[in-house]
Parts: C-alpha cells; sequence; structure tokens
C-alpha cells in the first residue's frame, strides 16, 4: 500500500482477554507494532490480571505497553474509531461493546476461537485461514498472519535433528512428537531432539509428556526443552533445526510452520486445518498420515539422510512465506478493514 492510498490515521482500542504466550496473542502484538509504525493511535483493554505470569506474559506485555496507552475499563475503548477484538470474548466480555459491535472487528483463530465467541460476533469478522472461515459460518474477510523473513541462517548450524513449537498441550500432540523421536532414535542410534515452548499449567498431560522425556533421556534420547520462548526468539532457535514436526491434532493456521519455513526449515505435518493452506507438499514439506508415527518417522528419515532435499525446500519454503504471508501484505489488509469500519461510522 503505497503513502498516496496509505489511510489517515486511525484510533485503534485493542481488546484483549488474555497476553498468555500463544501464537494468537503474539500475532495480535506484532499487529499492533505494525500499526504503530504505521502512524496509528493506539489503546487497548487487558481483562486478564497483568501480574498473573499464566495469562500474562511479559514477553507481550512489555511491547505492547511499548506502543499503546492502557486503559482502565473497556468502554473506555469506545471512543476509538475501530475496537479489536482477539477473538476470545465470551458473551460477557462483549458486553461493553454490545452497542458497538458495528465499530468492532473479531478475528478468528481456531474452531475453539469461534465457539469461545459466539453466540454473538461483531460485525466484521476476519478469519485467520480459509478452515477458520468454514468453522465459522458466518461471512468474514480471510487474513492470514504475516511475519518479516528473519535473516538466512546457516546451514552448518542446524545441530537438532526434530523439534516442534509450541505450548505443551493435549492439542499440540507433544506424546506423538516423543513417539517419533523414539522411532528415529532406534533407528539411527543417535538424536538430538528440540522442544520449543513452556508448560502453560502443570496438569495430567504435562506431567505425562515430562516423564516420557525422562524415559526417552534415560535411554539415551538427547532432548532439549526451552521452556517459555518469546516470539522474538523463535527464529533463532528455528534456525538451529533440520526438520519442524508439526504434531498438532488441530491447527487454525500453524503460524510455527509458516515460521520455521521463513528460517528455511522444511516441515512434516498432520494434515489439519490451516496446515493444509501453509504446506505445499513435496515443495515446502510433506504430510504424513494423520497421528501415525511411523509415517511420520519415514518422512523424517528420508529428509535427515537427504541434506539437499531439505536445502531445496527450505529455500522453496523461505521464498513461499515471502511471497503469501508478508507482514506488509497483513498489514495492508487490516489497515484498509479498519479505515473502511471508521469510515462507514463516521
Amino acid at each position: 500500500m503505497s503513502n498516496q492510498t496509505r489511510p489517515h490515521k486511525l484510533r485503534i482500542g485493542f481488546s484483549f482477554v488474555d497476553l498468555a504466550l500463544g501464537g494468537a496473542q503474539a500475532f495480535l502484538v506484532q499487529l499492533a507494532q505494525g500499526l504503530s509504525e504505521r502512524g496509528h493511535n493506539l489503546s487497548y483493554f487487558l481483562y486478564a490480571r497483568r501480574d498473573d505470569p499464566s495469562h500474562t506474559s511479559p514477553a507481550l506485555l512489555s511491547p505492547l505497553q511499548a506502543i499503546a496507552k492502557p486503559v482502565p475499563r473497556p468502554q473506555d475503548l469506545l471512543s476509538c474509531d475501530v475496537i479489536q477484538l482477539d477473538g476470545y470474548h465470551s458473551l460477557l466480555r462483549k458486553l461493553p461493546y454490545l452497542l458497538h459491535l458495528d465499530r468492532c472487528v473479531e478475528t478468528f483463530h481456531s474452531a475453539y476461537s469461534v465457539r469461545r465467541s459466539g453466540p454473538v460476533y461483531a460485525s466484521h469478522r476476519v478469519a485467520i485461514s480459509r478452515a477458520v472461515q468454514a468453522k465459522l459460518k458466518l461471512p468474514a474477510h480471510l487474513i492470514y498472519y504475516g511475519i518479516d523473513l528473519p535473516p538466512v541462517p546457516p546451514d552448518h548450524q542446524r545441530q537438532f535433528d526434530v523439534a516442534i513449537l509450541g505450548r505443551v498441550h493435549p492439542v499440540k500432540g507433544h506424546l506423538l512428537f516423543l513417539q517419533v523421536s523414539e522411532l528415529l532414535y532406534r533407528r539411527r542410534g543417535h538424536l538430538q531432539a528440540l522442544i520449543l515452548g513452556g508448560f502453560p499449567k502443570a496438569g495430567p498431560y504435562q506431567r505425562q509428556v515430562e516423564a516420557e522425556i525422562v524415559r526417552l533421556r534415560t535411554a539415551g534420547l538427547e532432548i532439549h526443552f526451552t521452556g517459555d520462548v518469546s516470539p522474538d526468539e523463535v527464529p533463532a532457535w528455528l534456525a538451529q533445526v533440520k526438520i519442524l514436526l508439526v504434531t498438532s491434532q488441530s491447527e487454525g493456521f500453524g503460524r510455527m510452520a509458516m515460521e520455521a519455513l521463513a528460517s528455511r526449515t522444511p516441515v512434516v505435518a498432520n494434515p489439519v486445518g490451516g496446515l493444509l493452506e501453509i504446506i505445499q507438499e513435496g515443495e515446502t514439506g510433506f504430510f504424513a498420515h494423520r497421528d501415525d508415527p511411523a509415517s511420520f518417522a519415514g518422512i523424517a528419515t528420508r529428509l535427515l539422510d537427504d541434506p539437499n532435499l531439505r536445502q531445496r525446500l527450505g529455500e522453496r519454503g523461505r521464498l513461499d512465506v515471502a511471497e503469501r504471508f508478508s507482514l506488509a501484505a497483513m498489514l495492508d489488509a487490516y489497515e484498509g478493514l479498519y479505515s473502511n469500519v471508521a469510515n462507514h461510522h463516521h
């Protein structure tokens, strides 16, 4: 979008249910940062307590505070030209905005986001993938997440054979990732695996994952666990990985796959949700048979044994992200939508 066609400066309010360290929240903070750099005036309201690390990550709150003014009540956002809802507002959370939904933009990130935000939706809706668009069953703009390409990583630094990126939660499939890692270790006699992400809470699933990590380490498998990683740190970690395994049960979009491709890291994934829109089979990565450890391990073995194939997929993946998932294109789309909302309201 050229300077001649760029919308005038808008007052944009962001309403967050929480700022936990997840793909949706990282995206919204990134969106706010991009809008701030383009000169728009930002405010935000956060429902979650700011001193609760399980619902408010300092890695997301700090950059938001640097660019946007906090307001004490959600009603204080009503003076803005447009209000961006994070996609997780229950009807109770929407009550302050209920008479002003024509000025609200609601972004939906997953089937859970669609369910959580119903049955009353904002007048202006955005789906982050065609998969989420289909779940919403209402007209919605399709605006993919976008990122700036990180520096090109040197391939000789890729010491981790396989990695998983995301919080330790049943939907992300960490137990499947560990099954695949064990199969690879048995076939190859050595393996370095990386778990990128923290434990959001200590529940039965998380304890099961921890126990499996201990068992596999005892058997000789090298597993590196990072804990929580801020969005800014993700590219540097992915630059050290040969293959990203996306073992998720579902994905509204699959930001981790996009980030891996941007770092020239091929992806092997479950064929679910928005991943089907991100990964180009045989060109930027591969799909395994769903939830099948042997299928994942077979494809990963082929990639680990063929550095040239990994390089070809990685280079094509980076180009594909630049073409289809640029940060500038995402910002242009939101800026245009916000401008239309503000002009219609006025």
